[in-house]
């Protein structure tokens, strides 16, 4: 079909007449042909119904058409042959997939009826003959070769494909086991065949290496699930080397529980060597030398120091993400502001204590048992509660003789 560069807008009938089933509205890659068997309707027909449309060879996506009724009548056969019943077709049937539906030749489909005269052209409503249903009797092998010992009984919807698969097994090896099934693609629910037990597979051969490089000198033997990826995951080094030093592997991608394999020993890696500044700046002039596990931030809050201060008086440190233990840092020396005093402790808040290392008032407020808003409260000389140094006095209760 041949389409213009600028379609023309859908056209569309002043009116279908009152007999016609409806209106249709031309899709995409639509023809006069398609439409008619899609609405089984005759041809001519349909192109009578439709003056509107001079062309009928062209059609476009939105023109309308009328579709005149289906006359097509029901044809029924007079009389089915034995063991036949009656069948009416559906919507979507062909004779090929009722044949295929009822388990009967197609052949043998078109010849019990005669009264369909074409059988590429069947209507929903036709009335064909197909035959009842009637399972054979189950056939039975008289006995099963010696590796094929186990029986299995047929079910709906298996095949010798199925089968095979399920025991894993070859096709062709089932089918030599079960000659009392002469055709391989029949088979009913009921049949008995002849199957192997499920046999666990045998391991090949383990292999081994000769001898292994220097660099590598442990063997590791494969275990179940084991990959090169994940070996190599688990002592550290790259796959590749992994599977040049093991060249008795001709397929890396299969190694089987058993074999051996060289991989290195697991070795500490050398720490660099330590980064130091050559001066400190006046400020900065305590040195600290990192630990296992210090981070910038870590150490910046140990000192009570900013963090972009004590970056930027490290320029010797050029990422300050990494760091290794051993760096050498410039910080800040603490220094301790001058110790705060209440003028007068409460009545009820009488004794003082003066504040020790790595105290806080939730600390303080639990060593002598009262409440940390009571403590706060009773020291308005302490500004910020979660400030306080070493050698701040604060107001505590004394302790009560119960």
């Amino acid at each position: 079909m041949t389409y213009h560069k600028r379609p023309p807008k859908g056209r569309q009938p002043r009116k279908c007449p009152e007999n016609f089933q409806g209106r249709y509205t031309v899709q995409p890659g639509d023809t006069m042909f398609f439409i008619a068997q899609r609405v089984c309707v005759d041809l001519n027909d349909l192109i009578a119904a439709n003056p509107h449309i001079e062309n009928p060879d062209k059609i476009f996506p939105g023109d309308v058409l009328c579709v005149p009724k289906d006359d097509v009548r029901p044809r029924e056969p007079k009389k089915c042959p034995k063991n036949f019943k009656r069948y009416t077709v559906q919507k979507g049937d062909t004779m090929f997939k009722i044949a295929q539906r009822f388990s009967i030749d197609l052949d043998k489909l078109i010849t019990a009826n005669p009264h369909i005269e074409d059988p590429d052209v069947i209507f929903p409503g036709d009335v064909l003959c197909v035959p009842r249903k009637r399972p054979p009797r189950p056939r039975e092998p008289k006995k099963c070769p010696p590796d094929f010992p186990k029986r299995y009984t047929v079910r709906k919807g298996d095949t010798f494909f199925s089968i095979a698969k399920r025991f894993s097994v070859s096709v062709d090896d089932l089918i030599d086991a079960n000659p009392h099934i002469e055709d391989p693609d029949v088979i009913f629910p009921g049949d008995v065949l002849c199957v192997p037990k499920k046999k666990k597979p045998e391991p090949p051969e383990p292999r081994e290496p000769k001898k292994c490089p220097p660099d590598f000198p442990k063997r590791y033997t494969v275990r179940e699930t084991d990959t090169f990826t994940s070996i190599a995951k688990r002592f550290s080094v790259p796959v590749d080397e992994l599977i040049a030093a093991n060249p008795h592997i001709e397929d890396p991608d299969e190694i089987f529980p058993g074999d051996v394999l060289c991989v290195p020993k697991k070795k500490k890696p050398e720490p660099p060597e330590p980064r130091e500044p050559k001066k400190c700046p006046p400020m900065f002039k305590r040195r600290y030398t990192v630990e296992e596990g210090d981070t910038f931030i870590s150490i910046a809050r140990e000192f009570n120091v900013s963090v972009d201060a004590l970056i930027n008086a490290n320029p010797h440190i050029e990422d300050p993400d990494v760091l290794f233990p051993g760096d050498v840092l410039c910080v800040p020396k603490k220094p301790l502001p001058d110790p705060r005093e209440p003028k007068k402790c409460p009545p009820k808040f009488r004794r003082r204590y003066t504040v020790e290392e790595g105290d806080t008032f939730f600390i303080i407020a639990n060593k002598f048992n009262v409440s940390v808003d009571e403590l706060v409260e009773a020291n308005p000389h302490i500004e910020d509660p979660a400030v306080i140094f070493p050698g701040d006095v604060l107001c505590v209760p004394r302790k009560r003789k119960w």
